[in-house]
């Protein structure tokens, strides 16, 4: 952003006037930076600095020729604190991943496909949530389609539900949903798994000791799922994101 469009107010004239709105969404650039400093690192904080400059959202108001400057919200800048958020189309340019988009492992089965169509249209959907799933048929190119969709959405939500039974009659899941389970953390993601009562523990096992878990049953899942929400929306305020409308 040139000099030619920083706006320049001298004082004791009619512009005097309109500086003072202006300096209404103004912040000097310590102001701005020195609160962040303490949760991000510097190099972040100017890379989202200057998003927001190249977004429009985001410039910079000087006070005489060489008097001193500060950050100011422009029009649509304003409009996006107002709004809590960013329209879609910029959204897709701040985040590298879908901020309200989960992905769901699971089976492929009658029981399964019930519990996840109640997490899609009973707990997620109502939230402001968006789920996606995929299906593998051992082609490499759709396998690259589900990776693909694993990491554009932020969460990841696992239901490892019972497969085969054990000897000892406790039961194992679907080989596949442990392998999406890597294929997560490899991708970052912080996976919250669903694990159906009766899944023998030393086919969790590290699982839960690192990551988050919630057991259920088929006749509680309806009370237990609600956590999964609480869970997100924790996640999403951690990181500074509004929470979903």
């Amino acid at each position: 952003m040139g000099n030619s469009d920083r706006p320049t107010y001298f004082p004791g004239t009619e512009d005097e006037k309109v500086s003072t709105n202006v300096t209404e969404n103004a912040i000097t650039e310590s102001g701005l930076y020195r609160p962040l400093l303490a949760t991000y690192d510097l190099s972040n904080i100017e890379a989202a600095v200057r998003w927001l400059q190249l977004g429009e959202f985001l410039g910079r108001t000087e006070w005489g020729l060489r008097g001193p400057w500060a950050f100011t919200l422009t029009e649509k800048g304003v409009k996006a604190a107002e709004d809590e958020g960013f329209s879609d189309e910029d959204r897709k340019l701040l985040y590298q991943t879908e901020p309200y988009q989960v992905f769901i492992a699971h089976q492929f089965n009658i029981d399964d496909q019930e519990l996840v169509r109640y997490l899609r249209e009973d707990i997620l959907r109502p939230a402001g949530y968006d789920a996606v799933e995929g299906r593998a048929e051992g082609l490499e190119e759709f396998r690259q389609a589900i990776l693909n969709k694993m990491s554009h959405a932020k969460f990841f939500l696992c239901l490892l539900t019972r497969r085969s039974e054990l000897v000892t009659g406790t039961f194992v899941s679907s080989v596949w949903l442990y392998q999406e389970i890597g294929a997560a953390m490899a991708f970052g993601k912080k996976p919250l798994l669903l694990v159906e009562e009766g899944i023998d523990p030393h086919f969790v096992g590290e699982l839960q000791k690192t990551y988050e878990h919630i057991e259920f049953t088929q006749s509680n899942h309806t009370r237990v799922f609600k956590r999964v929400v609480e869970r997100f929306n924790a996640d999403l305020e951690a990181d500074l994101i509004p929470l979903p409308k």
